[in-house]
């Protein structure tokens, strides 16, 4: 008899079972919930230490604050709407004083206007409001006349506009250390010897003609404005000019500020250039006005073309001459300013002597005077 093998099955179980698997190698499942569990506990630690989460409960971290908020305030609303700080004073006398911090009143200054701003930007620093006062009466005087005459020989057929320039740039000359401290020593700085002036009317025979009558008046109002203390912002800082004709070298080494009319303006560079240069007072002493070498010997001079020294006034050689003492003495008849009308004589005063007529072959129809010019060169009267 064959033996039988009887298999017995359960529910939900087999009668064959798989050979328990083997244990994987590296930490164990109970190892990885350990460090998991420790890395949590780290992290609510850190931020209980923190202050982020904070355990319910009442009274250690609860604090009340009464708050009385009001949405309007009459006091205040008065004090921020009152016309001055005089006003505001009067409600809250516990107010802080404005000026402690030199603080102006916003509402005082004038509107900014921003054609004035690009011109700045473009320009440069206007010139700071200066009163040219003499010393006495005829310095006052010989200011003025100085002044009239360099803008009216330098502009005299431009607009205001360019007359002011010209009148700006002698006045920031005057305040700036490189050039003389007076009004007729910037003006006739160089006159002493033939073509070698700071301003080409004061050494070219320019002054050999008589001025216009209404030039010469719009130059002496242009100039009395300057004079006492009216700024033209249009060129700035502004210590030199050329006209729009030529570009010289030295052009190069300054800095062009605008062009007015028929010139183009410029400042020194860098610090020379700025407002705290022209810090030199007006001392209100001035010279005798120039030119300082007689017209004739500068027709002369002009005629052959250069300075002979003998046109040159004694003890100049290399060295220009110094400029005359400053004793009283009296303007040019033809240009006497003060109560008396252009062309009346100043008492006392040498008749001026007859300027020569000249012909340069140079110009074009040269000699030829066309008819509204015939009395030119004629004192006005």
């Amino acid at each position: 008899m064959k033996p039988e093998l009887h298999l017995t099955e359960r529910a939900g179980s087999s009668g064959w079972r798989d050979p328990a698997p083997a244990a994987p190698a590296g930490p164990s499942r109970n190892f990885w919930a350990g460090l998991i569990a420790a890395v949590t506990v780290a992290c609510l630690a850190m931020l209980l230490s923190a202050g982020q989460l904070r355990p319910r409960e009442s009274g250690a971290y609860r604090v009340s604050v009464p708050l009385d908020f009001k949405p309007f305030d009459p006091e205040r609303w008065a004090i921020m709407n009152s016309e001055s700080y005089a006003d505001a004073l009067k409600i809250d006398p516990s107010l802080p004083d404005p000026r402690s911090i030199d603080y102006a009143d916003a509402t005082a200054l004038p509107p900014v206007d921003p054609a004035a701003l690009r011109d700045e930007a473009f320009v440069g620093p206007p010139a700071k409001p200066y009163v040219f006062r003499g010393a006495s009466a005829t310095d006052r005087e010989r200011a003025h006349y100085c002044l009239t005459a360099a803008v009216y020989y330098e502009a005299g057929s431009e607009t205001d506009a360019g007359m002011r320039g010209v009148a700006q740039t002698v006045l920031n000359r005057v305040r700036h250390p490189s050039f003389p401290n007076s009004v007729c020593g910037v003006v006739f700085q160089g006159s002493q010897r033939a073509g070698v002036c700071q301003f080409t009317f004061a050494c070219d025979g320019a002054m050999a003609r008589a001025p216009n009558r209404a030039g010469w008046l719009r130059a002496s109002r242009i100039a009395s404005a300057a004079l006492g203390g009216a700024v033209f912002p249009g060129v700035g800082l502004a210590t030199h000019y050329h006209t729009t004709a030529i570009w010289p070298r030295w052009g190069q080494s300054l800095v062009m500020t605008n062009i007015v009319g028929a010139h183009i303006f410029h400042r020194w560079r860098g610090r020379w250039g700025m407002p705290d240069a022209f810090r030199v007072p007006y001392l209100g002493r001035e010279p005798v006005p120039g030119p300082y070498l007689a017209v004739a010997d500068q027709l002369a001079a002009r005629a052959l073309g250069t300075a002979p020294t003998a046109l040159l006034p004694a003890g100049s050689g290399s060295t220009a001459a110094p400029l005359p003492d400053v004793a009283p003495a009296p303007l040019p008849s033809a240009m006497a300013q003060g109560d008396r009308a252009i062309g009346t004589p100043v008492p006392g005063a040498k008749p001026a002597p007859a300027q020569p007529t000249y012909a340069d072959p140079r110009l074009n129809r040269s000699g030829e005077v066309r008819d509204e010019f015939q009395n030119s060169g004629e004192w006005i009267r």
